[in-house]
C-alpha cells in the first residue's frame, strides 16, 4: 500500500489549499460554461485563500435520493445520460479539467421547472481541491482503449492497457475486470454493452481470480501511473453513482455515450496526423480522412438511433 500513501501525501495538501480548490472550481466553470450547454452548476467562487473559501450557495438533494427524484418527475435515465456525458468529457476532451473525487457527497441535484421534461433538472458539483490535467496522449491512449474494450477487440485491448498503464498479459484480464467491473470473458463476448453485471458474474469474477482479488488488484495499480489511478478512480466512482440511481436502462445508452467521446477524440487525434500529410482533402488524404469519419460515425449514428428510441418511448409513455 505504500504506493497509496505516496499518492495521498501528494494529493491531501492540495485538497486542503483552498486557493487551489478555488482556481480549479474557476477553471471548470469556465470550460463547462465556453465549451458545452450540460445542466451543470459549478458554485462561483467569491474569494479564495489557503484557508478561507468562499462561495455561492448553491444547494440540492443527494444524487442518490430516489424519493426526491421520483416525486419531482425527474428522470433518472437522463441524469444518469448527463453524469456519464459530464465526467466523459473531462476525461476525453482536449483541455478539459478532471475532477477526480466524483463521489455521491460532492454532487447534488435539484429541480429545475424551467426546463422541459426529462431534462428538468440542474447538477451542482462540489469539492474541487483534487484536480488533474490529463495530456493528450494519455486521453486519446484511454479513448482507444475502451473503443476495443466495447468492439470486443482483445488484441487492441491488451496493446492499450500496456500504453496507458503499462499493463503485461499476464495481468490484462485482472486490468479489464478492474476498470470495468465486469468479468473479462463478457468482454472478450462482446456483451458489455447488452448485460448487466449480476450477482453470478460477480462469484464468476472471485472464482477467477481467487479469495484474494482485492489484494490483486492493489498491488497491481501500485505499478499503474498516477494519473490513471485517479482516472480510474473517476471511471469507478461515476459507475457506482450510475448504480445507485437505479435506471431502467441498463448500461448500454451509458457505454455509448462513452463510446461516443472516445471515438470523437480518435478522429481528432486522426484528423491531425492527417494534417500532417497535406490538406485533409487532398488526394493522398480524403480516403484516409474518410475511412477516420466514417468509424466516428457509425457510433454517432448508433446513439443517435438509440436516443430517437428512447424518446419515441417516452412519447408513447412505455417508460
Amino acid at each position: 500500500m505504500e504506493w497509496l500513501s505516496q499518492e495521498m501525501d501528494y494529493s491531501l495538501p492540495q485538497e486542503l489549499d483552498f486557493a487551489l480548490e478555488g482556481k480549479n472550481a474557476t477553471a471548470a466553470r469556465k470550460y463547462f460554461g465556453e465549451n458545452t450547454n450540460f445542466p451543470l452548476i459549478i458554485p462561483k467562487v467569491m474569494s479564495a485563500m489557503r484557508r478561507i473559501l468562499v462561495m455561492d450557495l448553491v444547494s440540492g438533494a443527494r444524487i442518490d435520493n430516489l424519493e426526491y427524484l421520483d416525486s419531482h418527475q425527474i428522470s433518472r435515465d437522463e441524469v444518469s445520460a448527463t453524469l456519464a456525458r459530464i465526467f466523459n468529457t473531462m476525461i476525453f476532451a482536449s483541455g478539459a479539467p478532471l475532477h477526480c473525487d466524483p463521489h455521491g457527497g460532492n454532487i447534488a441535484i435539484r429541480h429545475n421547472p424551467n426546463r422541459r421534461q426529462p431534462y428538468n433538472f440542474d447538477l451542482i458539483l462540489y469539492d474541487h481541491g483534487l484536480y488533474r490535467m490529463p495530456e493528450d496522449k494519455v486521453r486519446r491512449d484511454y479513448a482507444k482503449l475502451w473503443l476495443a474494450v466495447i468492439d470486443a477487440d482483445e488484441p487492441a485491448m491488451r496493446k492499450y492497457a500496456y500504453e496507458v498503464a503499462g499493463i503485461s498479459d499476464e495481468h490484462f484480464p485482472l486490468f479489464a475486470s478492474a476498470i470495468t467491473g465486469r468479468d473479462y470473458r463478457v468482454l472478450l463476448r462482446n456483451e458489455i454493452t447488452t448485460s448487466e453485471r449480476d450477482s453470478k458474474e460477480r462469484e464468476d469474477i472471485n472464482s477467477v481470480f481467487g479469495e484474494d482479488f482485492v489484494e490483486q488488484i492493489v498491488k497491481m495499480l501500485g505499478d499503474v501511473p498516477r494519473i490513471i489511478l485517479l482516472i480510474l478512480k473517476t471511471n469507478d466512482l461515476t459507475r457506482s453513482l450510475d448504480e445507485s440511481l437505479q435506471t431502467r436502462l441498463g448500461p448500454i445508452r451509458n457505454f455509448l455515450i462513452l463510446a461516443k467521446f472516445a471515438s470523437r477524440t480518435v478522429w481528432e487525434e486522426k484528423k491531425e496526423q492527417i494534417r500532417r500529410h497535406g490538406h485533409l482533402f487532398s488526394p493522398g488524404n480524403w480516403v484516409r480522412l474518410f475511412e477516420a469519419w466514417f468509424s466516428f460515425a457509425r457510433v454517432e449514428a448508433k446513439l443517435f438511433v438509440y436516443e430517437r428510441y428512447l424518446s419515441v418511448r417516452r412519447h408513447l409513455h412505455l417508460d
